[in-house]
């Protein structure tokens, strides 16, 4: 009995040394106009997986995986955005057009799998390395980007083939469907294939058959949060031509002082749409001339999935928006991202839903070289009571609803 009493102890903290990832209410994540409407609704219980929500979106256009809270404002105003293209593909004047409009030369493709549930299913393994150096794609991103048999026209071409872009390139036209998606109000780059290839068809029909497309206005709920796209940067997705975009970003990510190896390996990581690359170059634009920013952009060049991609330049402008209260002598990534006061203080900065105390959180808060003697790890979601508690015994602050508001 003695022996008994003497090891039980050691056993049950063996067993219950981390949490299991939680399977949460979806009312306790996103506010109740985001989680049924008229014509979607979003299953009641959402997984968690490597620190992001798995919500179930169903709707009269299909399920959608939607993998964390600042993306489900995106998916419920895309579906408001398809229903009004589904309204006017029916019109007399739209069917008209349509049949005067010339065949598409090239049929319209999002370069992202064809089944973009099953896709997102897959892609939140590599969510977890955030928090990690990551190291999985590196090489082949950076081989890929500096292929010197290639021409600088190839490397171009291979730069714009990332997710949400279309093949379909007609003089007048991209232009046409980039102003169907402004006065819609949604993302022209957005990796939802159901709405990539509706935009297609109905701007295509604008564009050879003569279709007006004034009737056309800007859904109830933005396409960004708070922390996904300033406003200005949203304004020039819209109105600049995806390879003067290109160019653009290009220069932004150089001036941080980056190699240009490192820059070409960012540039032809297709996990970044356009949308995505551009908020963070214009991120770390404005944080100005930082030490450590190349570093970051080496960082994301890494990025081993679209999760992933979203997860940084949303790091990128929580930095910025704490920088510009207090500013940061310095921003590094070993992996995470992080930024450090002049006063030495540490800040790593992540928007994501909800952090248990899992092994991977255990050996984050441990790391030798994220040693400060202030330092914050700052989500956009919440900690479990575990992980605060744990977090503050290794000397950390858990820092919690950055940015994105609470449920309303």
């Amino acid at each position: 009995m003695a022996l008994g009493l003497l090891f039980a102890p050691a056993v049950a903290r063996a067993q219950g040394a981390y949490e299991a990832q939680p399977v949460l209410k979806a009312s306790d994540l996103a506010a109740a106009r985001l989680l049924k409407g008229p014509t979607f609704s979003v299953d009641p219980k959402v997984p968690t997986a490597h620190y992001l929500g798995e919500f179930t979106l169903r709707s009269e256009h299909g399920r959608f995986a939607v993998h964390g809270r600042d993306l489900l404002p995106i998916r419920v105003s895309e579906l408001g955005a398809l229903d009004q293209l589904a309204s006017m593909s029916k019109s007399e004047e739209f069917l008209k057009a349509a049949g005067n409009a010339a065949a598409r030369p090239v049929k319209a493709v999002v370069d992202i799998a064809s089944s973009p549930v099953e896709t997102a299913k897959a892609m939140p393994a590599a969510m977890g390395r955030f928090f990690e150096r990551m190291e999985l794609g590196a090489k082949s991103v950076a081989s890929a980007a500096t292929d010197s048999g290639k021409s600088s026209e190839e490397k171009a071409a291979e730069t714009t083939k990332r997710v949400g872009s279309i093949s379909v390139d007609v003089l007048g036209f991209e232009q046409e469907r980039r102003a169907l998606a402004k006065r819609l109000s949604v993302d022209p780059y957005t990796t939802n294939a159901v709405l990539s290839e509706k935009l297609t068809d109905i701007a295509w029909v604008a564009f050879s058959g003569r279709f007006g497309v004034g009737a056309v206005t800007a859904v109830v709920v933005p396409f960004s949060s708070v922390l996904t796209l300033t406003s200005a940067t949203r304004d020039i997705v819209w109105d600049t031509p995806p390879g003067d975009l290109i160019v653009q970003n290009q220069k932004r990510f150089a001036a941080t002082g980056a190699t240009e190896e490192q820059v070409r390996a960012l540039m032809a990581n297709t996990w970044y749409s356009l949308t995505t690359l551009t908020h963070l170059a214009i991120g770390l634009e404005s944080l100005g001339p930082v030490r450590g920013r190349e570093q970051i952009v080496a960082f994301a060049s890494r990025a081993p999935s679209e999760d992933v991609a979203r997860i940084v330049g949303g790091a990128v402008a929580m930095l910025l928006e704490h920088h510009k209260k207090a500013p940061f002598a310095q921003v590094s990534a070993p992996g995470p991202i992080v930024g450090r006061g002049r006063d030495g203080a540490l800040l790593v900065p992540a928007p994501v839903d909800y952090v248990a105390w899992t092994e991977r959180a255990a050996r984050f808060a441990r790391r030798p070289e994220l040693a400060a003697k202030s330092r914050t790890v700052w989500i956009t979601g919440t900690f479990s009571p575990r992980a605060k508690k744990e977090l503050a015994a290794a000397g950390w602050t858990a820092r919690e609803g950055a940015g994105a508001a609470s449920p309303r």
